[in-house]
């Protein structure tokens, strides 16, 4: 008799307990207002848009958190609603079309046009509760190259994932808007 009671309160216990649900999340920009389109006289620059380069580790499912220096912590129930190179390449590609109207993304360009190849190395949460963007970039044109690296912290306005994805999407803003202040001063 014991043991059928202890089974009854085992399967009562284990009917209760539901699993811990899995929660998706994607970065956020705001879209900006067009720029003004180019006379229609004027021709545009083509921009080839090279796809976003992710380190591998970054590039899983789950949202990465720094525990120190050596120790990357990758979530098993927090993770991107798509891939994160390429929901990275999506939205500066909005951005890119919407704010310099001058250009015009081209998936193959010749050899005088303008290409952009990101690569980013670290976008995640640190254990100070700062989100870090880092990683380097390259426009080149013809023979001209020119690389730029880049390091954004932001910090978390709050504990939990959220928190983290709004403070990464600060950091992508931010980085986008870098980028898109050195494309126009290419001398093209």
């Amino acid at each position: 008799m014991k043991f059928l009671v202890l089974i009854v309160i085992f399967i009562g216990i284990s009917a209760c307990s539901s699993p811990t649900p899995v929660s998706y999340y994607q970065l956020t920009m705001a879209m900006p207002q067009q720029a003004n389109p180019p006379e229609p006289s004027e021709a545009k620059t083509h921009l080839q848009l090279q796809p976003v380069k992710v380190a591998n580790f970054l590039n899983g499912a789950g949202l990465v958190m720094a525990r120190s220096d050596v120790e990357l912590v990758i979530a098993n129930r927090h993770l991107w609603a798509d891939a994160l190179d390429q929901q990275l390449y999506r939205l500066l590609a909005e951005q890119l079309q919407a704010r310099l109207p001058a250009f015009q993304l081209a998936p193959a360009s010749g050899a005088d046009d303008l290409r952009l190849q990101l690569t980013i190395d670290r976008f995640h949460a640190q254990a100070n509760g700062v989100a870090i963007i880092s990683g380097h970039y390259s426009l080149s044109s013809g023979n001209h190259r020119a690389n730029h690296a880049f390091n954004y912290q932001q910090p978390l306005q709050a504990d939990g994932y959220p928190a983290l994805v709004s403070a990464l999407s600060t950091g992508w803003q931010q980085l986008v808007t870098e980028l898109i202040a050195d494309i126009e001063q290419q001398d093209l």
